[in-house]
């Protein structure tokens, strides 16, 4: 999605370059921000043999900056030259703050014996001009440019038997772009003369193209939902409730990243039952589990996120990984913790399914970056090289993870989760991966295809379910109805299975939380029902004589306990508990605490199992 040479509208943030996503720090004067410059990057350029002028003549400068305090000579090595070269035909503000931090460096240095240098170099470079002309002519001749609503340009390549849709600042295109010059001249294309290419022909989509809506893996259309195969051929499904077929060209734009892998081809003789046998899923949560998938192709909708818990041993990235392949199978099926809030959207950037495994706690912050993704949200920060630009990620994903204590802790992602736990395995039942992935190879294609009979089938149900009492998740919950109806199950029976699976979440939010632990032994002790109302500060005090096993999170004052309380009031609720804030007094922020009906479970939903007959043993 990125290239190593600065895209357009970008540029070194004066002294202060970022250009391996460190900052660098702010310069109060032309002395302090040439030593900043100079330090930023000598510890790394000094062990990277392989910095070159055409893979990354920012860094290879600023390693020659960091030399040239003591060497005058530097500015005269012709992989310098060539650098400042690069920069001066293809970003000239970025060359000339790096000219500008040369002369600072070392007043003894000749910048103008660079200039020369420069000069030189880019007098014998006719040839390139020429051939840049081609190829952006060569490329607006057979593609059509446009932009997203992002701004961000975008390649249609129309071909005999595909359709093909890029970002123009990506491998995939740039990859067509030197096969088609390839063919046309029988001539390679230098690095620089194609960064040049996709910085004019990213300006024409985003200045003369129309706008148009790019979609990664899975989109709506007007009669249901279309599924990017991400094969060759760039074919696609169509999944409506008369069923689904394959489309040659997508009506909408699908377009892909570099690590996308394709989706099996669906086969006629489907069988979705075959999936448990290849994964450790109990038999209570298959249906859960089965519209959950579903669910992945409705970006219209919020997404659940579903959370695979487990003792060592269970199969819990097994599971993980065969669940994946039949959403958005990817270069790298699995991945670690992330380290930091952005990448979590980075991942999402790039994925379509967010997946990570074997985790053992998530921060806050991360917990709450997995909610926004569930819902629909953005991550911004401050643009690499430019004054004061953000850089936004905006996006909506599904999420899949797992780990062998629960790892969602905080109320709010707990609302979203769909939590599984996964059975341990006897030693005796364990088998090889070799034959486990040759099995899951083989029926695939089947479950793919009996995935998308269960598609269709819900979204035929979908119209005619109604729910009078909706979770939070509501959108997943009708889905989920529809699916177990047409699996055949009785109505009502998903909602309430569902129900359960939430008010076993809110023990867990619940479990966690220092206040709610207190808060849960005051209420032991009362009569019911409970009407308390007060100020922050007389439940701090009468909370704070209960004990608790861990103290490390108590709040250190009344407004930190008023926070709690917002935080675990939704959870209370669906327990039949009410906590509202009555606004504040002359004494302090008022409170109430108060007993209420509980509608965790659904009503007039029974809970005699009928269990589902379609489709395999779900149940």
């Amino acid at each position: 999605m990125t290239d190593t040479i600065l895209p357009p509208g970008q540029s070194v943030d004066k002294d202060r370059h970022d250009h391996h996503h460190r900052h660098s720090g702010d310069g109060c004067d032309g002395g302090d921000d040439a030593a900043l410059l100079l330090q930023s990057q000598h510890a790394d350029m000094a062990g990277n043999a392989t910095v070159t002028p055409d893979t990354d003549p920012v860094g290879l400068i600023e390693a020659a900056l960091a030399r040239l305090v003591d060497d005058v000579g530097v500015l005269a090595e012709e992989d310098v030259v060539r650098a400042f070269s690069i920069l001066k035909a293809t970003d000239l503000p970025t060359y000339l703050r790096l000219r500008n931090a040369a002369k600072k460096a070392n007043r003894d240095c000749s910048v103008t014996v660079l200039d020369n240098l420069v000069r030189d170099e880019l007098s014998g470079s006719d040839d390139d001009a020429s051939a840049l002309d081609e190829l952006v002519a060569l490329a607006r001749a057979q593609c059509q440019l446009h932009h997203d609503a992002d701004r961000n340009a975008v390649a249609v390549i129309p071909m005999p038997s595909r359709r093909e849709v890029w970002r123009v600042y990506s491998s995939g295109f740039e990859d067509w772009l030197r096969a088609a010059y390839w063919r046309a001249k029988e001539m390679g294309v230098p690095e620089t003369t194609m960064k040049s290419a996709l910085a004019t022909l990213a300006a024409a989509g985003i200045n003369d193209g129309d706008e148009i809506k790019v979609h990664v893996r899975a989109a709506r259309c007007d009669d249901g939902y279309l599924i990017d195969l991400a094969d060759e051929q760039w074919q696609a499904i169509h999944v409506t409730p008369q069923g689904w077929r394959v489309v040659n060209e997508s009506p909408v734009y699908f377009t892909r990243t570099p690590s996308m892998r394709p989706l099996p081809m669906p086969v006629a003789h489907s069988d979705v039952g075959l999936l448990w046998p290849h994964t450790n899923i109990p038999a209570h949560s298959r249906v859960m589990v089965l519209a959950w998938l579903l669910d992945c192709f409705r970006p219209d909708t919020p997404f659940p996120v579903l959370e695979l818990v487990g003792e060592q041993g269970s199969a819990k990235s097994t599971t993980q990984s065969v669940l994946r392949s039949l959403v958005d199978p990817n270069k790298v099926m699995l991945r670690g913790r992330p380290k930091t809030v952005e990448d979590v959207f980075v991942a999402a950037a790039n994925n379509w399914l967010v997946s990570y495994e074997n985790l053992s706690g998530l921060t806050p912050e991360q917990q709450d970056a997995f909610c926004t993704l569930a819902t629909g949200g953005g991550f911004a920060s401050r643009q690499l090289y430019t004054n004061g630009e953000e850089h936004v990620m905006e996006t909506k994903r599904p999420v899949v993870l797992n780990g062998i204590a629960v790892v969602a802790t905080r109320p709010d992602l707990i609302d979203r989760v769909i939590h599984v736990d996964l059975p341990t395995i006897a030693a005796e039942a364990r088998r090889d991966d070799a034959d486990t992935h040759a099995g899951w190879e083989r029926n695939q294609p089947k479950v793919f295809a009996g995935l998308l009979d269960l598609f269709s089938a819900a979204l035929a149900i979908l119209p005619t379910v109604k729910l009078t009492q909706k979770q939070r998740m509501a959108d997943f919950e009708r889905l989920g109805e529809a699916v177990a109806r047409a699996l055949g199950f009785a109505p009502g029976e998903f909602q309430q299975q569902y129900a359960e699976l939430v008010r076993a979440g809110i023990d867990r939010a619940l479990e966690s939380n220092a206040v709610a632990q207190a808060l849960d032994k005051y209420i032991a002790d009362r009569i019911l029902p409970i009407n308390w109302q007060g100020t922050a500060g007389q439940l701090y005090d009468l909370l704070n004589t209960h004990s608790i096993p861990d103290r490390s999170t108590w709040p250190r004052s009344p407004k930190g306990l008023a926070d709690q309380l917002r935080r675990i009031a939704p959870a209370y609720r669906a327990k039949g508990i009410d906590i509202t804030h009555l606004g504040h007094s002359r004494d302090g922020a008022l409170w109430r605490i108060t007993t209420q009906k509980q509608y965790a479970t659904p009503p007039g939903v029974s809970h005699t199992s009928v269990g589902g007959i379609r489709y395999g043993e779900h149940k």
